[in-house]
């Protein structure tokens, strides 16, 4: 019997950059929904679109079974729901120039100054954009809030990457989301932004799972000196790494240290694994634990070994 989850990719136990013919076991069309919110535009566009293929990215897990139910409901086998912050899938996990056409529907505007770092629509992003869309692919926007509309415009623009189209108020061709049945009904106009790439843009960071280290350490380990440091922020470039708490293990010498890493502002929470051997002691990640090797986590191990080795 098939499971909602069957449509569901955990992106750390695949090879990244992922292959999109190995998500979906076929070549075809392929189109991404940054942010799907409920689901019912990414769920419709796979239903009448059989030879398509369709990803989703979101970061509320709720949204993410809604829509792995539905498309368990409907018996969809061509969508896939990945839940992950959206700036770090474009320049790290999704696939350099595989996407036909990219949307954004009724993404938040965030519009008081301080939360302005979290719009998805300055140049950075549509940087990051074009590196999964395939060239003469499209991006398309629908908002409700002009303003969010033209900042995005400007920031396309001053990519140079992209041919962007005139902005249209009151598409006659709409998404069908809750959040567009709710501006209409609320008298709210919406704004539709469509562009297409013209140029490549080279940013792209792969993640190598073979960078990914391990220490040995000869001597004794103090771990009281971990203790001095629980919650300070240790910072490196763009990383940031915290080690919260200490589990010992009651059955053998070994420890599980609970940490945080940031990087620019994708955080992960996992741990690291100290275990006594008969050479000294190793430092690696928890079998159990499954972060993005990212530089930070790279950060994280490296410096736990050279905080507790005496």
């Amino acid at each position: 019997m098939d499971h909602f989850l069957g449509n569901f990719i955990d992106a750390t136990e695949y090879e990244v950059p992922l292959k999109i013919e190995e998500l979906f076991h076929r070549a075809g069309p392929s189109f991404l929904e940054i942010g799907f919110g409920g689901g019912e535009f990414l769920l419709q566009m796979a239903q009448n679109r059989p030879g398509s293929n369709f990803v989703g990215l979101e970061l509320s897990m709720v949204s993410c079974q809604k829509l792995l139910k539905s498309a368990l409901r409907e018996g969809l086998k061509n969508l896939r729901v990945l839940l992950i912050d959206a700036q770090f899938a474009l320049e790290r996990i999704l696939p350099p120039a595989s996407f036909e056409g990219v949307y954004m529907n009724f993404p938040c505007p965030w519009p008081k100054k301080r939360h302005s770092q979290r719009r998805l629509n300055d140049r950075e992003f549509m940087e990051k954009v074009s590196i999964v869309l395939k060239r003469g692919g499209f991006l398309q926007l629908y908002t409700d809030s002009e303003d969010f509309a033209l900042e995005m415009a400007s920031s396309l623009e001053s990519t140079g990457l992209y041919s962007v189209g005139s902005m249209e108020k009151n598409p006659s061709e709409g998404v069908n989301t809750r959040y567009e049945a709710k501006w209409l009904s609320a008298g709210r106009e919406i704004f539709r932004l469509y562009s297409t790439l013209e140029g490549s843009h080279a940013g792209y960071g792969i993640l190598k799972e073979e960078e990914m280290p391990h220490k040995w350490l000869s001597d004794e380990i103090d771990m009281e000196k971990l203790e001095e440091v629980y919650n300070v922020p240790i910072i490196e470039g763009e990383s940031l790494v915290k080690f919260l708490r200490t589990f010992k293990s009651m059955v053998e010498e070994s420890y599980l240290v609970e940490t945080i890493t940031v990087d620019n502002d994708y955080s992960q929470r996992f741990y690291i694994n100290l275990v006594r051997k008969e050479t000294g002691w190793l430092v690696q990640l928890d079998s159990q634990a499954k972060p993005f090797r990212t530089p930070a986590v790279k950060l994280a191990v490296k410096r736990l070994a050279s905080i507790v080795q005496r």
